[in-house]
């Protein structure tokens, strides 16, 4: 991986899989190892009506199919990322030159005619489907362990690491050359990741029902994608049920995120430890403080009576998270002294603590604090950001600003610092067009792994 923009966190494989990720902007030239796309015999001439790309005397369409556990078939009415490849190829007069092309599938799952200089076979082209929109994106290729082939068929969920976890944006089975997806997207350097050992996939039955739900939104059919949730046989087990809000949630539908994750609570058995981690994670996603910090509480006094070696600083994470609530200050103060008295001041929870007195009004307090926990763990991107923000917000712009150059200096990126920047509309490479070479040169200098944010140490998992 060369790029920063898409950077895997967590990444969960088996010993046995290996993975590949081309992140790049959507308009770099996609030179990917990715081979073979479905095909048909093609006519010599297009038919009637496709729409046509390319130059040259050579043409053919391709035919997108995409996999379950029960096997293949075509994939009708669905966004498609089109190109030749290898580095040394493109397809010519391309809408925005960089020789690939975006479209939808024609009802027989055809893409758009290309033509070409020179004859290509289907195992030229790179055919995959996408999904979202912006100028940023990635493709992950998943390969085998043992000799780095390709790894078809195989379930998958990508996630974004948004403001309170990782949210859901898009689900499905590699494709024959590996290929997941290509996820387009708006945020610049957004943290991806991906499963391919997620709870949601171990019941492939049930993840088939997920990933036709999921066909029909990216189709635009919404109802149709609507039907088959009101007819999933997979819905009567809570962890079911979250996974089902999870996929409503990835699809813009909050509303209904939150009624399947209401019947997840509304069991009278106790909860499972994992159930109840996945719960509190999808109530901070869908902005439900109430039930978070309910459920934040529970995890606590789990974790007192059996500790966990996996287990983030529950009092830290609710506290964070609450402080983006106005009306919850004070549970959140509490719970950043909680931490602080059951894990001890460190750099990361006297951070949150600085962060969280600062908005209660005491500035000169959360300031100290701020300070300290950034001497401690100056290329933490949410330190960073809360420090500069409250510098910025507070009459310290000078100091914010110096602080914010410094963080660019040293490459320290993220979801936060993307949000507290464009609050102070304080520039950076990334706020200029993906095909910059303002942005391009960041990212040549910037290969840095991503730093860690606010956890304890040496947990393996981030709330």
């Amino acid at each position: 991986m060369t790029l920063p923009q898409s950077r895997l966190y967590p990444l969960l494989l088996s010993g046995a899989l290996a993975l590949a990720l081309a992140a790049l902007p959507a308009y770099a030239s996609a030179g990917s190892s990715s081979r073979k796309a479905a095909t048909r015999n093609t006519p010599a001439t297009p038919p009637q009506g496709m729409p046509q790309y390319g130059k040259g005397e050579h043409g053919r369409y391709l035919i997108l199919r995409l996999d379950n556990s029960r096997g293949g078939g075509i994939a009708p009415n669905t966004p498609y990322r089109l190109f030749l490849t290898g580095a040394d190829k493109a397809i010519e007069g391309t809408p925005d030159h960089d020789g690939i092309v975006h479209g939808v599938t024609d009802a027989l799952g055809r893409s758009a005619w290309i033509w070409t200089r020179e004859a290509h076979s289907a195992e030229d082209f790179t055919l995959i489907r996408r999904i979202g929109s912006g100028a940023w994106g990635s493709v992950f290729q998943l390969q085998s362990g043992g000799d780095n082939g390709p790894l078809g068929g195989w379930p998958y969920i990508t996630t974004m690491h948004v403001r309170w976890g990782e949210q859901w944006v898009d689900l499905g089975y590699s494709t024959a050359q590996g290929n997941t997806a290509y996820f387009s997207h708006a945020r610049p350097a957004a943290s991806l990741s991906i499963s391919v050992e997620a709870n949601a996939a171990e019941n492939r039955r049930c993840f088939d029902e997920l990933d036709a739900i999921n066909r029909k939104f990216s189709q635009g059919d919404a109802e149709g994608a609507l039907q088959l949730v009101d007819t999933a046989a997979c819905g009567a087990e809570p962890q079911q049920q979250l996974d089902m809000a999870n996929l409503l949630l990835m699809a813009g539908r909050a509303d209904l995120a939150r009624l399947w994750l209401e019947r997840a609570r509304s069991g009278s058995e106790p909860v499972d430890h994992d159930v109840l981690r996945a719960r509190f994670k999808l109530e901070r996603l869908l902005g439900l403080p109430a039930l978070a910090l309910e459920d934040a509480l529970e995890l606590q006094r789990r974790q007192a009576d059996v500790p966990l070696r996996d287990d983030p600083d529950w009092a830290n994470s609710i506290a964070y998270y609450l402080a983006d609530f106005p009306d919850y200050l004070a549970q959140a103060e509490a719970q950043a002294h909680k931490s602080i008295a059951t894990a001890g001041a460190l750099p990361y929870n006297l951070g949150t603590l600085g962060w969280i007195l600062v908005l209660r009004g005491d500035v000169d307090g959360g300031l100290d604090l701020l300070k300290q926990s950034y001497r401690e763990i100056p290329r933490d991107e949410e330190i960073v950001a809360d420090y500069g923000l409250a510098l910025w917000r507070h009459g310290q712009k000078d100091l914010a600003t110096g602080l914010w150059k410094q963080a660019e200096a040293q490459c320290v990126w993220g979801g936060r610092m993307y949000d507290a920047l464009r609050e102070a509309g304080h520039p950076h490479p990334y706020f200029q067009a993906a095909s910059s070479r303002a942005v391009q040169a960041y990212q040549q200098r910037c290969a840095a792994p991503q730093t860690k944010r606010k956890i304890r140490t040496g947990a393996a998992v981030k709330a």
